[in-house]
């Protein structure tokens, strides 16, 4: 019985665990650049009760969260016509320098500061290809390989890595490794949308209720049939 306790308790723990991270979907749908994300998740040890007989079978101990994955997919592009905004079509990364090093974004929403430099919305400098700071002047243009033109520039990109990456707020990544440069094309005078699916992200958010209920509900079984045990072995 205690088994079975902690057994629903961890479906409780996993389902409100999926429920934060689709709540930060679903609070990112008009977030530039903003890749979903997908809760994985895996049972405790399994353990095969042979002493029993085979027909028993393999009984799971619950489930964990095991790890988080990004959705790298490809958002939908919109035409702005601001000269500052960029958008990546295929795979790659813009690289900034913020004030704990670098960091990695799809979020092109970018602009000049009073010294012309091009940054993010949060005033990280936007880096080049050999990690200078970029001040491409006024009415520059940005090729599709991200040569900013008259400063012999070109916007870095890195490809998605494949070890996955950290979320370090702000729509920012962290990355590790050995990064290699990303093969998508830089848009002028567009911004890329979040790939957050609004409908399925409802529709998630709706199991996860359903499950976190039915968890709940075991857990309350399983605690009223200890407690009628306990009540047994007093009356004994």
């Amino acid at each position: 019985m205690i088994r079975g306790f902690y057994t629903a308790l961890s479906g409780v723990l996993a389902s409100m665990n999926r429920q934060a991270v689709v709540a930060d979907n679903i609070a990112n749908v008009n977030t530039t650049g903003f890749k979903s994300s997908r809760t994985t998740q895996d049972d405790f040890e399994m353990q095969i009760m042979n002493s029993l007989g085979p027909e028993i079978g393999v009984l799971g101990m619950g489930t964990t969260a095991s790890g988080l994955k990004i959705d790298t997919s490809q958002g939908a592009l919109e035409q702005t016509g601001v000269p500052t905004d960029m958008a990546i079509s295929g795979d790659g990364l813009f690289v900034v320098r913020t004030g704990s090093g670098v960091a990695y974004t799809r979020d092109g929403n970018f602009g000049l500061d009073a010294t012309g430099k091009l940054v993010t919305e949060q005033g990280f400098p936007v880096l080049d290809t050999a990690g200078h700071d970029i001040t491409p002047g006024g009415n520059f243009t940005v090729d599709k390989d991200g040569t900013v033109s008259g400063t012999g520039q070109r916007i870095a990109l890195v490809g998605w890595p494949p070890g996955g990456v950290t979320r370090l707020g702000q729509n920012l990544y962290a990355a590790g490794g050995t990064l290699t440069p990303g093969t998508g094309t830089i848009n002028q005078g567009m911004l890329e949308h979040s790939n957050t699916d609004l409908a399925l992200e409802m529709t998630d958010m709706i199991s996860i209720q359903r499950s976190f209920q039915m968890s709940s509900r075991a857990m309350s079984i399983q605690d009223s049939s200890v407690g009628d045990a306990v009540q047994l072995g007093r009356l004994r």
